[in-house]
């Protein structure tokens, strides 16, 4: 243990109201123990700097100058569209119609409109078609209004009644089932849509064809390069199948015309995928 020897004087001497003190101290230490704490002082510099030097710098992390961390692996990659379509021959059709009833009061109104469309879905349940597939699309009862000249404003003069409707039918029934429901006292057919019964698995296709035609750009893109696909990071899917409306010729229907010598052709239906594929690559 080293030996502390200490020798000094106090002299305190007041002036002006201030207060002076001088003291002389002389310490005598082992050369060693001084040696030891320079390096203890050092030590605890050296390890306060590192600290502070591992602070934010421009918001990124700044790490200690001792601390290693490997270079992640960053993977080359390329971004490719790919599209696939498939063609196909209608097997059903959607018919879209309305039943319209105007009456002086909304109740009448709706009394009308319901007699007539339950007459119209009965006949369609006798023709064979499964409740499933008859489906109110909307439905809305409004005043209507007319100039009275003596009164200078629009007045009251009754109520309407709609309801519009879907029905799902093989497409060899489609003109048989207007007609139906055109003798049953429906007011308006709004359109046929045509569809296919197996459009999920044609959708499925079309998605091979989209992602075949993603690679295929894709490895002829890195031709020539020494690189090769070595996987996918991300795919999105955007699937936009064209379905055939008919919206023109429907008045002949109102004609009296008989189904079969009414036209009704679907033609063809396209089922058009969209993919967008990020590829991995590498030698």
């Amino acid at each position: 243990m080293a030996e502390y020897k200490y020798s000094g004087y106090l002299n305190h001497i007041i002036l002006n109201g201030l207060s002076k003190r001088e003291i002389n101290m002389n310490f005598h230490t082992n050369k060693k123990l001084w040696i030891g704490a320079i390096a203890l002082l050092l030590i605890t510099v050296l390890t306060i700097s590192g600290v502070k030097a591992s602070s934010h710098k421009d918001g990124v992390d700044q790490l200690l100058p001792n601390n290693k961390i490997d270079n992640a692996v960053v993977s080359h990659t390329i971004k490719v569209n790919g599209e696939g379509t498939v063609k196909v021959v209608p097997d059903i059709g959607y018919i879209n119609f309305t039943v319209s009833k105007r009456e002086k009061t909304a109740t009448e109104a709706m009394e009308s409109l319901s007699k007539t469309a339950n007459k119209v879905l009965n006949a369609l349940k006798d023709f064979g078609i499964s409740k499933e597939n008859i489906k109110t699309t909307g439905m809305n009862l409004s005043p209507e209004y007319e100039w009275d000249k003596e009164k200078e404003k629009n007045v009251i003069v009754g109520f309407r009644a709609v309801e519009n409707f879907s029905v799902k039918t093989k497409l060899d029934n489609i003109g048989k089932v207007i007609a139906l429901i055109v003798d049953n006292g429906i007011d308006r057919v709004n359109n046929i849509r045509f569809d296919s019964s197996k459009r999920e698995e044609l959708e499925k296709e079309a998605i091979k064809k989209a992602m075949k035609d993603a690679k295929e750009k894709a490895e002829v893109t890195l031709t020539g390069t020494g690189y090769k696909i070595t996987g996918i990071k991300t795919i999105s899917v955007e699937s936009n199948p064209f379905l055939p409306v008919l919206n023109e010729g429907l008045n002949a229907i109102f004609n009296k015309l008989s189904p079969d010598t009414v036209p009704i052709e679907s033609g063809s239906m396209v089922i058009k995928t969209s993919v967008n594929v990020v590829f991995t690559f590498d030698k």
